[in-house]
């Protein structure tokens, strides 16, 4: 089980590959179908992930990792815990641009279950986050 780093491969031209982390599939599935249909000049590569670390026996496959998307839902605790158990395994420096936390479940404020103390600890990667 390796650490992802963002320069351990040479990247594709006009290839962007994402990868989007979290327990919830079927949110995952929705998101990479909201990207792909999305125009652009450069083809997409959308991975899907429950977690992190990826297993190793397949890193020589893999393609270099342009953005990693982390989701989670404001009202699961497992997917909060999920999400903080990955970034162990993410190298510090993919978090200069290349992170992106996505928060669902937002809109009923009394249904969170996250700890108290879970924005700060989000704020202190300088990642995006992003509600929805």
């Amino acid at each position: 089980m390796s650490v992802l780093r963002p320069l351990d491969k040479l990247p594709v031209p006009n290839v962007a590959t994402i990868l989007l982390v979290g327990t919830d599939e079927k949110q995952l599935e929705q998101l990479a179908e909201a990207m792909l249909k999305e125009s652009k000049s450069f083809k997409i590569q959308i991975h899907l992930a429950p977690s992190l670390p990826l297993p190793s026996d397949s890193s020589h496959l893999r393609p270099r990792i342009d953005l990693i998307v982390f989701l989670f839902s404001l009202q699961s605790k497992k997917s909060f815990s999920s999400v903080e158990a990955s970034l162990a395994h993410v190298d510090a420096s993919f978090f200069l641009g290349k992170v992106c936390f996505l928060a669902t479940g937002g809109r009923y404020p009394s249904g969170h279950s996250l700890p108290s103390g879970s924005q700060p600890l989000l704020a202190t990667g300088q990642a995006e986050v992003v509600g929805r």
